[in-house]
């Protein structure tokens, strides 16, 4: 619980013909973080697997068949039945098939799409133009007679017909207002389309058609359109059979490649000699036993697994590799490590800080937030997102933890403060502690969030210590600013400094242990080079001084630094006081509104309702505003306060070869994995 989970590293020696399925075998499990095996050997006997090759097929199957799935309609999320052995070959002939098949329909389909289009603007040609009971082949053989259809406005027809006089006929088509035909000799045809013009005539041109009449030839348009729409429904009834028919087979295989991909790539960290392939990982030291079991079941008993200690490698104990880090606690935990892994993750050698995050977080933000109903409501909120039903992620449920945590230590604070959805009468839920809005109580409050931050800047500190003593680095155990030298001249000063405001007074011996460990401190460089010089590690005389000096600089630096940053961040933690108190004014505002409409003395139940209805959205405001509010200022004392202080975030994550898909079996070669 205060230490990542315990890990093994685990090499695993395999014969070519049972590398695929131990691998596909592992994946499923999810058992090893991967590692790459070549480094891992000492003498550099084992050579790279290259399975680029490989993949890029196996990529271009998984991209033809996603092309196929998405063409065909195909519901992805649906679950893919189970299929038999089936190689990369066959996979590609299956693939070529159902392509095949629905490309004949496709190209079927985009042909009468583009007949259907050119009919559609025909028809519609027809179904305008002015004359349609007129033989359109009558109108383009006149030898003498200039004609011309159009559209003219109906305001002008009788004007137009005056002004034209003996030169045309002007004739109102088939009753339809605006369409006209004009007829004129030849001879005037300039002379009447200039007039025409005047007047805004558009001419329409007769459309081409072996029918007698625009009416005749609209309607057969609609009959030859009525005929592509079948074809073109019965061509999409076919596609939607071919997805029905091979719909699944496409889930199945996709599933069956995107697993034989994850495979290859898994291989890619595999090291080998001749026909034998060795697999290097982390697993917990739990899980250790399971590997043996599942490496002696795929490889019929030939399979040997070595397991070494993550403490007992010499990679590691030469700080050549790192190990994998996987928290450990039960799922109650789980959102507080979610706290801690957005930060970054402890190393292996380190303290997990999940527990004392979880403890300082709560009771910061219940310091903050603390009211009964308020915090019961988060509680509530939290519980829900805990143990909803539906389909939400994952890291929902877990805030829902969080929110569990922190509205159960705001509605705790809010007993003590004597705060019910920021209603305080004391006389009726008196405060066990004291009240936030009390000007005599202030004064306390603030001193009280200090003392807290001094309780858990101490604590960051005593686990760096741990830390540095864990990872063998005692000298920085004691002597980093915020080692043991640091801790005791932040409590030394804490004393000189509680000393003064009771007594008045500040003893000698007080200011000297103060003045002790910065002397330490400032000597830590000039003692770290006479350590170097023990060991026989001097630098030329030039480097040096030029060292000394640096050395002297630096440590005056670091000294400022300690400073500074031990009375920085203990005044830090005023903040969180002075958040109770904001969050106790805005309650004591809405309660105010509240008051002044009770002596507007509205009449009847108006006024009632109105209170009701600031209260409950006043309240609304507050749970959403200062809990963000509490929630952000939280993390930020987490995140700056006191990780800073122990925690570097430098650790890797354990994330074990996993395989998603389902029902898969990938196919294998009795000589390769490739």
């Amino acid at each position: 619980m205060f230490r990542p989970v315990k890990m093994c590293k685990v090499n695993i020696l395999v014969l070519a013909k049972h590398v695929t399925e131990l691998t596909r075998r592992l994946g499923q499990c999810g058992l090893v973080h991967l590692i790459d095996a070549v480094s891992q050997s000492q003498d550099r006997l084992l050579k790279e697997v290259d399975q680029e090759r490989d993949e890029r097929t196996l990529e271009n199957l998984i991209n033809r068949c996603d092309r196929l799935i998405e063409a065909l309609g195909v519901d992805s999320e649906a679950e893919p039945p189970t299929l038999g052995e089936l190689n990369q070959d066959d996979v590609s002939a299956i693939l070529t098939k159902i392509f095949s098949r629905y490309q004949e329909q496709d190209n079927t389909i985009r042909q009468l799409l583009r007949d259907s289009g050119s009919l559609t603007q025909e028809s519609a040609i027809l179904a305008t133009y002015p004359l349609q009971q007129v033989k359109l082949e009558a109108l383009r053989n006149l030898s003498h007679f200039y004609l011309v259809t159009g559209r003219l406005a109906p305001s002008v027809l009788p004007r137009a017909a005056t002004v034209m006089g003996d030169r045309d006929i002007l004739v109102q088509a088939d009753g339809q207002e605006g369409n006209v035909l004009v007829i004129a000799s030849r001879k005037n045809r300039w002379a009447v389309e200039d007039e025409l013009s005047k007047f805004g005539f558009t001419p329409v041109e007769p459309p081409e058609t072996k029918e007698d009449t625009a009416a005749a030839a609209h309607e057969q348009m609609k009959d030859e359109l009525e005929t592509l729409r079948r074809n073109i429904e019965e061509c999409r009834r076919k596609v939607i059979r071919l997805s029905e028919e091979y719909g699944g087979i496409l889930l199945a295989i996709r599933s069956r490649l995107r697993g034989l991909l994850a495979v290859r790539r898994a291989q890619q960290h595999f090291g080998r000699i001749a026909q034998l392939y060795c697999i290097s990982g982390w697993t917990p030291h739990s899980e250790v036993e399971a590997v043996r079991k599942l490496v002696a079941e795929n490889t019929d008993g030939a399979g040997v697994v070595e397991v070494i200690d993550a403490e007992d490698d010499i990679l590691v104990k030469a700080g050549l590799e790192d190990v994998p880090v996987k928290f450990s606690g039960g799922s109650w935990l789980r959102p507080f490590q979610m706290l801690v892994a957005n930060f970054g993750l402890p190393q292996y050698n380190e303290v997990d800080p999940t527990i004392f995050v979880a403890i300082s977080f709560v009771i910061l933000f219940g310091f903050m937030f603390g009211d009964i109903g308020q915090g019961a409501v988060l509680a509530a909120i939290g519980f829900w997102m805990r143990r909803t039903k539906r389909q939400i992620p994952a890291f929902m449920r877990d805030a829902g933890g969080l929110l569990i945590g922190c509205g159960l230590s705001a509605a705790l604070f809010g007993v003590a403060y004597g705060s019910f959805f920021g209603y305080e009468n004391h006389d009726i839920l008196p405060a066990l502690w004291l009240s936030p809005l009390n000007t005599n109580d202030i004064t306390q409050l603030l001193a009280t969030a200090v003392g807290v931050g001094i309780v858990f800047t101490s604590v960051a500190i005593i686990i760096n210590i741990i830390n540095r003593f864990l990872a063998r680095r005692y000298f920085d155990g004691v002597f980093d600013r915020f080692g043991i030298l640091g801790l005791l001249f932040y409590w030394f000063a804490l004393g000189a400094g509680i000393t003064l405001l009771v007594t008045g007074k500040l003893p000698s011996w007080a200011i000297a242990l103060v003045i002790l460990p910065l002397v330490l401190l400032l000597l830590k460089g000039p003692i770290q080079l006479i350590m170097r010089r023990r060991q026989k590690r001097r630098p030329g005389s030039e480097e040096d001084e030029g060292g000394i000096l640096n050395i002297i600089i630096e440590a005056c630096i670091e000294l400022m630094e300690t400073l500074t940053g031990y009375i920085s961040g203990t005044v830090s933690f005023v903040r969180v006081g002075a958040f109770a108190i904001s969050h106790a004014a805005l309650c004591f505002a809405i309660y105010s509104i509240v008051g002044v409409l009770k002596n507007m003395r509205i009449e009847g139940a108006l006024g009632g309702v109105l209170s009701i209805i600031i209260i409950i959205f006043g309240n609304i405001v507050v749970i959403a505003f200062e809990g963000m509010v509490a929630m952000i200022q939280g993390i930020r004392l987490e995140y700056y306060e006191l990780f800073s202080k122990y925690f570097s975030g430098d650790g890797i994550a354990y994330e074990p070869f996993q395989i998603d898909e389902k029902n898969d079996k990938p196919s294998t070669d009795p000589e390769s994995p490739a």
